[in-house]
């Protein structure tokens, strides 16, 4: 039997059931109906009491639903939509039917409870009371547990921590989800026995690229030098890190060329920085796109400075035209 055709039959029993009430609970009306005309026989209308009058009109509104019967129209399956549209109170009338409250009628009749006076109220404000007052005493002793230095008291603390902090095994809950709904829901993470490994992607990190110096202009091409360009900035202008990364070398030339700045950034690629009249950071120090390095060396008059300024891809040295936008 699949699934499918288990969820029809229970529906299909469940509402034979329904109906099978409702025929017992028009019997029981009818046989009301039938001592309330042989007593209005026996006693002439016109001797009747006005009292008993009032009271029998007042009989004639009933408030429980009017029995149906349902034509499923010759197939095997009952209409649920149709079924409600045509009673959409079924439940009301249960409690009388057999005394017991029908199939149903138990399980709703059980959320009232009779009063010291009489009346009925709801059951679930007495249990609510009840479950307040039960996790107060508990609170209260998980309290004093953990405010006690008593051995018995450390093993109440270690019993309550191993509670909240170890991973519970869900493998009884998996079965019993599996004998009573047949099959357990794999999309529920707790209930995935077969989680799949990690797998590496390949990608490549994009982050903003910018020139050492904006307004620089290149004086000495990659073809030239081969190793990397020579750019013409202004005395003392700010030399700026082309893209996030760390200074992996700040070191001084002797022969005074002046300072040269190294730095590692992502996908392979160190740039680096020569010439430097002055480096402000050192070794190991972290710099985002754009923030200063250094300075260029000071020059008398309006006369250019220059930067030193190569791009190592893997350990190879390439053009900076084609990394850096420099114009």
């Amino acid at each position: 039997m699949s699934k499918k055709d288990g969820i029809r039959e229970r529906r299909q029993e469940k509402i034979r059931q329904l109906l099978e009430q409702q025929e017992k609970q028009a019997k029981l009306w009818q046989q009301q109906e039938r001592m309330q005309e042989q007593k209005h026989q026996v006693m002439p209308a016109k001797n009747r009491p006005v009292r008993e009058k009032q009271n029998a009109r007042f009989e004639e509104k009933s408030f429980l639903p009017v029995p149906y019967h349902m034509d499923t129209g010759g197939g095997d399956e009952l209409d649920p939509e149709k079924l409600w549209k045509t009673n959409p109170h079924p439940w009301l009338g249960w409690e009388s039917g057999d005394g017991k409250g029908g199939r149903y009628g138990g399980d709703f009749a059980s959320i009232y409870e009779s009063g010291d006076g009489g009346g009925k109220r709801p059951f679930f404000r007495s249990e609510l009371k009840w479950k307040v007052i039960v996790a107060a005493l508990l609170f209260a002793g998980i309290w004093g547990v953990f405010h006690n230095e008593s051995p018995l008291a450390q093993k109440g603390q270690a019993i309550v921590k191993n509670a909240l902090t170890d991973e519970m095994d869900f493998t009884a809950v998996a079965t019993w989800y599996k004998e009573t709904f047949a099959g357990a829901p794999s999309f529920i993470p707790i209930f995935n026995h077969n989680p799949k490994e990690a797998e590496s992607a390949n990608g490549s990190v994009e982050l903003p690229v910018v020139s050492p110096l904006p307004d620089g202009a290149i004086v000495r091409t990659f073809a030239e030098l081969l190793n990397g360009v020579e750019l013409a900035g202004t005395s003392k202008e700010q030399v700026s890190a082309i893209e996030t990364g760390r200074v992996l070398v700040v070191s001084e030339a002797e022969n005074g060329s002046g300072v040269t700045v190294v730095i590692e950034h992502a996908n392979g690629r160190d740039s680096v920085y020569g010439k430097l009249g002055a480096a402000t950071v050192k070794q190991n120090d972290w710099v985002e796109a754009g923030d200063g390095i250094g300075t260029l060396k000071e020059t008398a008059s309006e006369e250019p400075s220059l930067l030193y300024f190569a791009v190592r891809q893997n350990n190879q040295y390439v053009d900076p035209v084609g990394v850096i936008p420099i114009d």
